[in-house]
């Protein structure tokens, strides 16, 4: 089995009139991953800001793959953009997590990548990182916790 990372970025492409209408598209998008990523053999993070989505996803080649071939096809996602994929020795992303941010509205409004078309896959990778241990601005979302 070759292990692989992939990190790719897309924009929400839903949007409707009540918050509870565009949080049911979310839930259910969270919900899919939680629920089927890990049985897939799946680790990484989807980091959700805003209408901005960075997803990084490890696991095997073929299932990466497939996997990255659904969600393009999801007209849920708009703009996706690959930023890279390579296999690598061990997993940095060893579960599978999600993180919304979370921030007062003055923070929430400065974007947490401001140009992601002009992000490397480096980047990406390292922020998620990042981002899913401080915790600062941001709740983590595992299967044992309500999503927002």
């Amino acid at each position: 089995m070759f292990l692989c990372r992939l990190a790719f970025f897309s924009r929400r492409n839903w949007y409707f009139d009540t918050p509870d209408e565009n949080n049911g598209i979310l839930r259910s998008i969270l919900g899919a991953g939680l629920r089927n990523n890990a049985k897939r053999g799946l680790s990484g993070v989807l980091v959700v800001d805003g209408n901005l989505f960075v997803q990084i996803l490890e696991g095997p080649r073929v299932t990466l793959s497939t996997t990255f071939c659904r969600i393009q096809n999801d007209t849920r996602h708009g703009g996706l953009v690959l930023a890279g994929f390579e296999e690598v020795s061990d997993r940095l992303f060893p579960d599978w997590s999600v993180v919304v941010r979370d921030a007062p509205k003055t923070i929430r409004e400065v974007p947490w990548i401001p140009e992601p078309e002009a992000a490397t896959y480096d980047t990406l990778v390292h922020n998620a990182h990042r981002l899913l241990k401080s915790g600062s601005e941001f709740k983590r979302i595992t299967l044992e916790r309500e999503l927002p």
